[in-house]
């Protein structure tokens, strides 16, 4: 059995002479790094050379060891990303028969280390200090001495971590959310711990106010996924990471271990439901949550209260919120951060599955591919695929809009509707799409008026009485990935519309005129810096659209094909206001899924009215199978090979979902409702009558596709690709080849002066596109640097002569 001890010679033996403890790394690893200082960074020397290797991102497994040879990984997060001072190590690849011994900057943290068998060692290494720490393991057996060094960097819990400086000022919610005064400018608080039980005679969450005593009669049991049968009582832990509050909920036992044993989550089956929250704001406040985002209950169509019943940790931070904050970084670190905490407090996990609608799907589309292993599985509904695409349309429609208002009388609404993209159901006054994205998120491009009612209006910019006030604005929010304008100080805006012949395809099916074709885009327009229109059009600098698509901020190009999505897709283009989440938006996630991977077997389509407890059976039949890839294995192929048949495009028509909680009634023959006593077992019941089936939505021919037309984006109608991920365009000369409609040739000539350099090229690459985005992209915590792409590094041993 492997033996750990204190071993005080470590240092000596080391320090003696730092060749004696390093060798030439293997040739036949790949992805092996010789690092003779901590990240490369020759002013920081580190005591011991490291020799490295790069994990699977997904797995954490590297390539095979060679004899002899052991390994020491950080579990909980990469090494360069741990926050809060302690990180989860393991050592694997050690012999039964091995001595061991760890230390922290030289000091020795053995005792902190359990044998967890089949040669593996694992750890919660605390105390560390900010910035760089390196681990060391030396191992004493058969196979001599050997050593592995890691350097791990420590960051605040309270972040930044990778997505730059925070932004200021920033307004605390912790009284709001029912947590008391912030201690501190982050809007730190006590974490606190809460325990409620489920009554099984209203559903309702009842808080307890001893948990250590005996239970109250209606108190619900539920089954887990591991098939144990115990009281729906659940843990809230409430804290604060990377300033958000957060949320996370699991079930839990206090009664019956008693007030003397320690929490230890038996009950939890290691998997976490990651719930992301909707909408895009701009920022400069904590936001706020309660108990619904991770308890449920009654309306709860994210099926958060049904993953609690079957085992799962359920998560929410205020900062894994777009409507708090439209930032991508701030997301994934956020993200990360409660997973790290999750992972060292709870358990390792063994799926973290993401959920939600909206910008809740944003932010799952924006972590599987910039952020691969982050989710082992995502279930987004409502989609978007990325704030920067989805933004056109908002500036489009919102410049369409106000086109149509100096000439309403002249534009009907079926010209209206097809220069939009749209249709009579869904372009007309009454159901304007466009509409609909001017009432809900113009305002986020309006410097004066775009922030959220908690930011005093004393804090906000105004150009005249407060001009170095928070401005309200996308941009602004992102200011760290955009940058600033030298000659204003404001953020770059990520916006363009220079060469976009808008109502294109309309004027080539003879629906308007070219002389409307010439003055709509005579008279389009922009908006300014501060969200004013102007007649001139938008311009973004090469600077703004070079870093977007280095960084991911347009999806893709990145991993986005290495996880499993099963894309939900209610039909809402009918209805005001929700009809934002057009129809349109999962096909062009696929269309860029084929356009960048070759294939789409990764992303699954229900379109329809399907909410996650729906798609969630049959998702956790096709992850599983992911978790034990070698490393090196083809991970598009093994997503497409495992995935079940049920997991296909599917035509999904069903009643809130179709799934009903019933714990305290079972519906018997002809209706008869017989009442279930208090304590039996959550039942979840299937409504069965439904439309659940499978669709071919590239012949158009099913149900879904007949019933539910899809229509387009303004950009699309204007020539934009089903990929609709062309930020800046390229331009052409102007070709008369390309315009059907009639047009005589001082009309034509006009057009060429309308578009002195040209007309977008969407035959051609966005101007700043790249092959291959980064991976896991920082640009910095406290202090901004070039994006780089982390590596999840692992140390390897070498013998100790």
């Amino acid at each position: 059995m492997i033996r750990f001890r204190v071993d005080f010679c470590l240092l000596a033996l080391c320090s003696a002479s730092l060749t004696q403890c390093s060798a030439e790394p293997s040739s036949s690893s790949s992805g092996v790094s010789k690092a003779d200082a901590p990240n490369g960074d020759a002013s920081k020397s580190a005591t011991i050379t490291e020799y490295r290797v790069e994990a699977d991102y997904h797995t954490r497994k590297t390539p095979p060891l060679g004899a002899g040879e052991f390994e020491l990984v950080t579990l909980s997060t990469l090494p360069e990303t741990v926050t809060g001072g302690d990180v989860l190590v393991g050592l694997r690849g050690l012999d039964d028969a091995d001595e061991v011994t760890v230390t922290r900057n030289g000091t020795d943290v053995t005792a902190a280390f359990a044998h967890m068998g089949r040669g593996e060692a694992r750890g919660l290494v605390t105390g560390l200090e900010l910035g760089d720490t390196q681990l060391v393991a030396t191992a004493r057996g058969p196979a001599g001495v050997r050593r592995a060094a890691l350097t791990v960097k420590n960051h605040p819990v309270t972040g930044p971590v990778l997505s730059g400086p925070h932004q200021t000022p920033f307004i605390c919610q912790t009284e709001a959310a029912g947590l008391g005064a912030p201690l501190d400018t982050n809007c730190s608080v006590q974490t606190r711990y809460e325990w409620y039980y489920r009554t099984a005679l209203t559903q309702r969450y009842i808080k307890l106010s001893d948990p250590f005593a005996a239970y109250p009669a209606d108190v619900m049991k539920t089954v887990t996924s591991t098939g144990k049968v115990v009281p729906f009582v659940v843990r809230l832990e409430s804290a604060t990471i990377n300033r958000g509050i957060t949320r996370i909920a699991v079930l839990d036992d206090p009664h019956a271990r008693g007030p003397g044993a320690a929490f230890d989550a038996g009950t939890w089956n290691h998997r976490v439901y990651y719930a992301y929250g909707a909408s895009c704001g701009t920022g400069y406040h904590q936001g706020t949550n309660g108990t619904a985002e991770v308890l449920g209950g009654l309306g709860d169509l994210l099926g958060v209260g049904q993953r609690l019943a079957k085992g799962d940790v359920v998560v929410h931070s205020t900062l894994s919120s777009f409507g708090v904050h439209c930032n991508p970084l701030v997301s994934i670190e956020t993200a990360m951060m409660v997973k790290e905490h999750v992972s060292e407090s709870y358990g390792l996990i063994d799926a973290m599955v993401g959920s939600g609608v909206s910008g809740g799907a944003l932010q799952q589309f924006n972590a599987i591919n910039n952020a691969p292993g982050l989710l082992s599985a995502a279930l987004p509904g409502a989609t978007f695929a990325d704030i920067l695409s989805t933004a056109m349309t908002v500036g489009d429609c919102g410049l369409l809009i106000h086109y149509y208002n100096g000439r309403g009388w002249y534009w009907d609404p079926l010209k209206r509707a097809l220069v939009e993209g749209h249709n009579l159901l869904s372009g007309t006054p009454l159901n304007s799409i466009c509409q609909s994205w001017v009432t809900t998120f113009l305002p986020v491009l309006d410097a004066k008026n775009g922030c959220d009612g908690s930011v005093p209006k004393e804090l906000r910019y105004d150009p005249v009485t407060n001009p170095h006030g928070a401005r309200c604005t996308l941009q602004d929010a992102n200011v760290n990935l955009f940058g600033r304008d030298p000659k204003t100080g404001f953020a770059r805006r990520p916006l363009d519309n220079m060469g976009v012949q808008y109502g294109l395809d309309a004027f080539n099916h003879f629906v308007i005129s070219a002389a409307e074709f010439l003055d709509l885009n005579r008279n389009i327009g922009g908006y300014d810096i501060d969200g004013n229109y102007v007649p001139t059009r938008m311009k973004m600098d090469p600077e703004v659209e070079a870093m977007t698509y280095r960084i991911g901020g347009v999806v893709g190009h990145g991993a986005m094909a290495e996880t499993p999505v099963m894309d939900l897709a209610p039909y809402l283009d009918l209805i005001p206001l929700a009809n934002i989440h057009e129809a349109v938006r999962p096909f062009t996630v696929r269309a860029r899924l084929r356009k960048y991977t070759g294939q789409d077997e990764s992303h699954s389509i229900w379109r329809g009215i399907a909410v996650q407890p729906d798609a969630y059976p049959t998702m956790e039949t096709w992850f599983p199978a992911l978790r034990d890839l070698p490393y090196g294995a083809d991970r598009v192929a093994a997503i497409a090979a495992s995935k079940p048949a049920a997991a296909g495009d599917r035509c999904v028509i069903s009643t809130l979902g179709g799934r009903l909680e019933l714990p305290n009634v079972l519906f018997g023959p002809l209706g008869l409702a017989l009442p279930i006593l208090p304590g039996l077992p959550l039942l979840n019941i299937t409504v069965p009558l439904k439309i659940d089936i499978p669709e071919d939505f590239d012949s158009g021919l099913g149900a879904c596709s007949t019933l539910l037309p899809v229509t387009r984006t303004p950009r699309m109608v204007a020539g934009m690709p089903m990929t609709d991920d062309v930020i800046r365009c390229q331009l052409k000369p102007l070709d008369r080849a390309d315009y059907k409609g009639f047009m005589t040739d001082a009309q034509f000539a006009e057009l060429q002066s309308i578009f002195p350099d040209g007309v977008c090229d969407y035959a051609k690459p966005a101007a700043g596109a790249v092959d291959k985005s980064l991976l896991w992209p920082s640009i910095g915590g406290a202090t901004l640097h070039e994006p780089t792409e982390l590596k999840y590094w692992v140390g390897r041993s070498r013998p100790v002569p």
